[in-house]
């Protein structure tokens, strides 16, 4: 069964090392009405921007990924003055790394496995949250 999601509805990408889980999110936010693009590795995302790719209006993120860590690819986006509202989405919810992401600015942080409604409502914060400060 495809979803038809239209071009109006909010871009999210989606970040996650773990095959299945990345599936998974994107199937989800495409589920819950929004468009939706995965990527395998910050690296990847990184990449997709210096392509010429457009931004996102927000991203789900990992923590926890080879290569890069999502806190890694916060910082190269802040670094570019590239403020992206982040819900971030871990199996390591320390308050050490909380406390980080909230430091750079990510207004949520998730911890998995993650339902469909959490995560809308994540989702929807993060993004009433940048409209705010921006």
């Amino acid at each position: 069964m495809s979803v038809d999601v239209p071009k109006t509805a909010p871009w999210l990408a989606c970040i996650d090392d773990d095959a299945p889980v990345r599936v998974g999110l994107g199937r989800l936010c495409t589920a819950l009405g929004m468009r939706a693009t995965v990527h395998s590795s910050g690296h990847e995302f990184i990449d997709a921007i210096d392509a010429g790719g457009s931004l996102p209006d927000c991203l789900v993120l990992d923590t926890q990924m080879p290569g890069m860590t999502g806190f890694e690819m916060q910082r190269v986006l802040a670094g570019r003055s590239l403020r992206i509202p982040t819900v971030v989405v871990t199996a390591d919810d320390s308050p050490e790394a909380r406390a980080r992401y909230v430091a750079a600015g990510v207004t949520e942080f998730l911890s998995k496995p993650i339902d469909g409604d959490e995560l809308l409502a994540a989702i929807e914060r993060a993004m009433r949250a940048a409209g705010a400060r921006g």
